[in-house]
């Protein structure tokens, strides 16, 4: 199980050290032109001219942009993500630390104590809107992966989104017991 502080760094440490890239479906790879059709032919979105041009553009670029999405950022975290451009998902091994492959609605219904009350929300809780999921890393901001402002892994403030829940996850050790 990971540590709240080991998660929470390792999500700023993407957000502001790494090149990263909003590539649906990819969990934390190093974007190179051997695995430039997996990832613009595995999701319709990634398919579009614009994105697959992004795409091509970060396959070229050195050094190496990572790709996530928004739950794949979570769970590359959570999967050892290394940052290692000479590993096939930066070093991350897919479903270890027996945290399965699931989508953020998933992610928010294994958490514990989900609530709607932003009030007491505590750094490490993962926060939830329909169809998007981030990492709430205290003094008001989240680490996300979003297509919106910088095309990727990045830091937002809590009330930038709409979010409607958050929760802690079963993978991680949030030291003392959840009140």
């Amino acid at each position: 199980m990971m540590t709240v502080e080991k998660f929470v760094s390792m999500a700023k440490k993407i957000a502001t050290e790494y090149k990263t890239l909003y590539v649906m479906g990819c969990i934390g790879a190093p974007l190179t032109s051997s695995n430039f059709h997996r990832y613009t032919s595995n999701y319709p979105y990634n398919g579009k001219a614009i994105r697959r041009e992004m795409i091509r553009n970060a396959c070229d670029t050195n050094p190496r942009t990572f790709g996530f999405d928004c739950v794949c950022l979570v769970k590359s975290i959570l999967w050892g993500f290394q940052g290692d451009p000479s590993k096939p998902y930066g070093g991350a091994e897919y479903c270890s630390n027996n945290v399965p492959d699931i989508n953020e609605a998933g992610m928010i219904n294994v958490c514990s104590k989900v609530s709607t009350d932003f009030t007491n929300i505590t750094v490490g809780e993962v926060v939830y809107m329909p169809g998007h999921i981030g990492i709430y890393v205290g003094n008001g901001e989240v680490v996300e992966c979003s297509p919106a402002w910088k095309n990727g892994v990045q830091i937002t403030k809590l009330p930038q989104r709409k979010w409607t829940k958050h929760g802690f996850l079963p993978y991680v050790n949030y030291g003392t017991p959840k009140p």
